[in-house]
């Protein structure tokens, strides 16, 4: 879903982390990735990698019911 909504300037998504325990709610886990996004053509301005995220967020709230944790 990750890479599929980041596309094309989503180059690659790498889970590094799976946390249960206190302040995630029972039944649920909060996951960590690294997302590496790259244009061919251009250096891509942080507006562009947040809009990005923010379109890849939205899409796995649709998809799977994922929420997005406060850091």
């Amino acid at each position: 879903e990750i890479l599929a909504a980041g596309r094309p300037l989503l180059r690659e998504a790498h889970l590094f982390d799976v946390y249960r325990g206190p302040n995630i709610p029972p039944g649920k886990k909060s996951l960590a990735w690294t997302l590496t996004y790259q244009a061919d053509d251009q250096t891509l301005t942080e507006k562009e990698v947040a809009k990005l995220h923010q379109k890849i967020v939205a899409c796995l709230e649709k998809a799977i019911g994922a929420q997005l944790r406060a850091p």
